[in-house]
C-alpha cells in the first residue's frame, strides 16, 4: 500500500519537533545563569542521575540543597557564595537556572504553588 499522506504528516511532525528542539536549545542557553551567581537556583544534571549523586555533587559546591523537583535531575539549591552556578557547573551539573515561580510537582490535575507564586498572584 502506498500513503503518501502519511509520509508527508509523519516529515512535518519530524520537522517541527526538529525546529522546537533546536529553538529550546537556543533558549535554554539564553537562559542559563552566569558562573558568578548566588542565591536560590534551579540545578540540573544529566538524566539518570542518581539522587545521591546529585546531592553529593551540590554538596560538594558548596551549595545547600533545598528540595528535588518532580524530575530526579533537577535540583533547587541555594547559596551565597560568589561564583557558586560555576562551581555547580564545574562539579558536573550541565547547568543553573533561576528558580520557577511554581513547583513542578503536580498533584492530580493542579499544580501546588508555592510561595513566591502565592506572593507573585496574591493567593
Amino acid at each position: 500500500m502506498n500513503w503518501p499522506g502519511h509520509r508527508f504528516a509523519l516529515a512535518l511532525l519530524l520537522s517541527v519537533l526538529g525546529v522546537w528542539l533546536a529553538a529550546m536549545l537556543v533558549v535554554m542557553r539564553h537562559a542559563a545563569l552566569s558562573a558568578e551567581a548566588t542565591g536560590t537556583m534551579l540545578v540540573v544534571f544529566e538524566p539518570g542521575t542518581s539522587k545521591d549523586q546529585a546531592f553529593a555533587t551540590i554538596v560538594q559546591a558548596g551549595a545547600k540543597p533545598i528540595r528535588e523537583t518532580a524530575f530526579g535531575f533537577v535540583w533547587v539549591v541555594t547559596g551565597d557564595q560568589t561564583g557558586l552556578a560555576g562551581k555547580l557547573k564545574t562539579a558536573g551539573a550541565l547547568g543553573s537556572y533561576r528558580e520557577l515561580p511554581i513547583n513542578p510537582t503536580l498533584a492530580g490535575c493542579i499544580a501546588i504553588v508555592d510561595a513566591k507564586a502565592a506572593d507573585t498572584f496574591g493567593l
